[in-house]
């Protein structure tokens, strides 16, 4: 399989790994595979159109229909702008787009997929509930020859092939991490402990735990090589299901036991929205430093108010992953060979910088 790989290092990560993610058999010396099928072109000029801004040429792709399986919607913000603007790419492109909403249940959404394809779409969009729970669902996909594209959460790589739109989750997670330990060394200095609350978001899901195992490895790794050694003491850990109502729950029992708490690792900006009235109904908002995922206007005005404790914000915007995921499933079903990962931009968004990413007027 063939496979070509862009990595743009600096303040932001795109990554590009161009592989037969729709063909499993491709010419080594060529860009056009033994079925003619030609791996799709990306332009810079793409890369740098704007966040709602389509991708594709207007109606390029019309008469084409798209299966979105959605693992949730309901009080999620983040999950409503990936859908909104996934919409907006397909009504761009011609595309008819088929949304199914799974509601965090597994056995529906391995139903979801059996009605896509029981429609016969011409390419199906997955955001997996369960990383590896929703596999035999994914052969299904495979068996009835429809190309796959996995958006926002991981898919256990069994499920190959299929195309990856998301953000590097650990390298966010690192990022997040290490913006808190900087808070963290800027208040304190060195404090032979830190007490911290872990809110991730779901067990047995590949992206919650690399953004979990990425915070803590770029936290540690700051006061490491700092100080030589490291004083972080976890004393709460618990998952709240990617939503704020169920961070707020979660956050006010673990406050209760652990009232001398000094930082929250947020898993995402939900975790965060139900962290801070939890921090101030305990008397603790603004004492409390907090680093999160996902960079929601209402988060990075926390950032800027500087008065919440929210010290950071990496970026991870739904917009961006649900366009090009919609742009790479219209093309799949072309027999367009597609990049088998896709990473949008996740630069760390703290005080120093949070102006040049807020903006008032924007719908997330």
């Amino acid at each position: 399989m063939k496979r070509k790989k862009l990595v743009i290092l600096g303040s932001i990560i795109f990554c590009f790994i161009i592989s037969a993610a729709c063909s499993s058999d491709t010419s080594p010396d060529n860009s056009k595979s033994k079925t003619g099928n030609e791996t799709l072109q990306i332009t810079q000029a793409m890369i740098d159109s704007k966040v709602e801004e389509p991708i594709g040429e207007k109606d390029q792709f019309k008469g084409i229909t798209i299966g979105f399986s959605q693992r949730n919607l309901a009080g999620s913000e983040w999950y409503e702008n990936l859908i909104r603007v996934a919409k907006m790419e397909a009504e761009h492109l011609g595309v008819k787009l088929v949304v199914l909403d799974a509601q965090s249940n597994l056995s529906k959404q391995v139903s979801d997929i059996e009605n896509l394809i029981s429609q016969n779409v011409d390419a199906i969009v997955l955001n997996p509930q369960d990383s590896s729970g929703i596999l035999p669902a994914v052969k299904k996909i495979h068996d009835a020859k429809i190309p796959l594209t996995v958006v926002n959460s991981a898919l256990d790589p069994a499920g190959a092939p299929f195309t990856f739109v998301s953000t590097n989750a650990f390298n966010t997670g690192y990022k997040s991490g290490m913006e808190l330990a900087k808070a963290v060394d800027k208040k304190y200095g060195w404090k032979n402990e830190i007490k911290a609350l872990v809110l991730s978001a779901n067990p047995q899901e590949l992206e919650s735990d690399q953004r979990r195992w990425g915070q803590l490895a770029g936290y540690n790794d700051y006061i490491l090589q700092k100080y030589g050694k490291s004083n972080l003491k976890i004393v709460g850990f618990d998952y709240y299901k990617w939503v704020p109502d169920e961070s707020l729950a979660k956050m006010q029992d673990m406050l209760q036991a652990h009232p001398d708490v000094d930082a929250v690792f947020a898993a995402c900006d939900g975790g965060t929205q139900g962290a801070v009235p939890a921090l101030k109904a305990a008397g603790l908002l603004g004492d409390v430093l907090v680093t999160s995922i996902d960079a929601r206007k209402t988060v990075l005005q926390w950032v800027k108010d500087n008065d919440k404790g929210i010290v950071a914000s990496v970026s991870n915007d739904p917009r961006l992953m649900g366009k090009w995921a919609v742009f790479f499933a219209a093309h799949a079903s072309r027999g367009t060979v597609t990049p088998a990962t896709f990473y949008v931009p996740n630069p760390a968004i703290n005080e120093e910088n949070v102006d040049k990413y807020l903006d008032p007027d924007s719908r997330y």
